[in-house]
């Protein structure tokens, strides 16, 4: 998955190595981005044997950073700026706090809130592998089993420039493009062919038309890079779903900048590998997956891009009178200080591949919100090889693979 970010207005923050009297907060920003940006370990220690500190760094805050990928010397470093720091008040917060870290509940355990006021519990843990093996299998066999097709893609492109999270968002919408999208042995090619539903003309690129963000890789490469070996993911049980009423079992994930391949890339001028964390809704039974939620952790302070997160939603369609399960619609959000912008995506018109001179382009109707619900009855037993469906739900349909 990339992003790249054309954004309306520009900002670039640099981190300048000077020896200062610092709070833990920004000893701990300047580690992060070092990671990030691959910094030459001697010499970051070097400067932070210069720091000062005004607060306590604790030892916890210290292995943190070691587990967030610091480097040896500058492990050596922290753990003396510790030593140092041990009679100075602490800070107000947790400065380190990160998905990589922070404890997480053992598997089989707790409850998970669904819905006000509802808890359930979460299946055994010979269960929750279970599931997600074949959460697993089914991910990593998921592009190969696709069909050849073609399918229209709709992005609606939207900005608020002024976002605070007090006032909330006030979206402004760019533009409308309109693309065509060519799948064929595993290869996704993507060509715009309206903007604001009138032809092009002329060469085109979506980066440099009216702001506003481009992202490619939803078919596919996100569910197969989450569940790749490479990356390493680490997953734990989260809670009991429903999405379009019926029963999702939701896996929570993390993956490490030194195992992501996810970037952003900020108006083909800076970019950055980050580390993310995010849900997977699937079906208990089969494991076929229905939703994926990303969002970027630990992007460095330094970089355009503050924030950056991503719902991916997976339904079944006809494709020469085969049903699949393909994507249908994302919403993509980024941020740069005060400006945000999101991107509705949706995938339509799904057909067979070679139909190309039999369609007429038009940009559809935006597609009803409204998947996910709250579980207003408790999960059946999870006893046994399957989970059965709660009354009242529908069964999803099976994969045509």
């Amino acid at each position: 998955m990339r992003y790249f970010a054309a954004l309306l207005v520009a900002c670039c923050l640099t981190i300048t190595l000077q020896a200062q009297q610092l709070d833990v907060e920004k000893v701990v920003e300047m580690v992060r981005s070092s990671i990030a940006l691959q910094q030459d370990d001697k010499k970051v220690a070097e400067y932070l044997k210069k720091v000062k500190l005004t607060q306590r760094l604790t030892g916890k805050n210290v292995e943190d950073l070691i587990a967030q990928g610091a480097g040896p010397r500058t492990a050596a470093a922290l753990r003396a700026l510790s030593k140092e720091s041990a009679n100075l008040p602490a800070p107000g917060s947790d400065p380190t706090y990160s998905p990589a870290t922070a404890p997480q509940p053992a598997i089989g355990t707790g409850t998970a809130s669904i819905g006000p006021k509802k808890t359930f519990p979460p299946p055994d843990s010979v269960k929750q592998s279970a599931i997600l093996d074949q959460i697993r299998q089914y991910a990593e066999n998921y592009t190969q089993n696709l069909p050849n097709f073609l399918c229209t893609r709709v992005d609606r492109r939207y900005v608020d420039p002024n976002y605070t999270p007090s006032t909330g968002a006030h979206w402004h919408i760019i533009n409308t493009l309109t693309a065509k999208v060519s799948y064929s042995d595993g290869h996704e090619n993507t060509q715009t062919v309206l903007v604001n539903n009138q032809p092009i003309v002329g060469n085109f690129d979506p980066q440099k038309v009216g702001g506003g963000t481009v992202s490619t890789g939803e078919f596919g490469s996100m569910m197969a890079e989450i569940f790749d070996a490479k990356s390493q993911a680490q997953f734990n049980w989260d809670h009991w779903g429903n999405l379009d009423d019926r029963l999702m079992a939701v896996y929570n994930y993390f993956i490490d900048s030194g195992h992501s391949s996810y970037s952003i890339d900020y108006n083909g001028e800076q970019k950055i590998i980050t580390a993310y964390r995010g849900l997977v809704y699937a079906d208990p039974d089969t494991g076929v997956v229905y939703r994926i939620k990303f969002q970027a952790v630990d992007i460095p302070s330094s970089f355009p891009v503050q924030d950056a997160n991503e719902i991916l939603d997976y339904d079944q369609v006809d494709i020469n009178s085969n049903k699949y399960i393909c994507p249908l619609r994302a919403q993509l959000f980024l941020r740069s200080g005060r400006q945000r912008t999101k991107n509705d995506i949706e995938f339509r018109l799904y057909r067979k591949f070679g139909t190309e001179s039999s369609i007429t382009y038009q940009t559809p109707e935006a597609l009803p919100d409204n998947r996910e619900k709250p579980l207003t009855s408790p999960p059946p037993t999870t006893e046994g090889p399957d989970v059965p469906l709660p009354p009242g739900s529908a069964p999803p349909p099976p994969p045509n693979h």
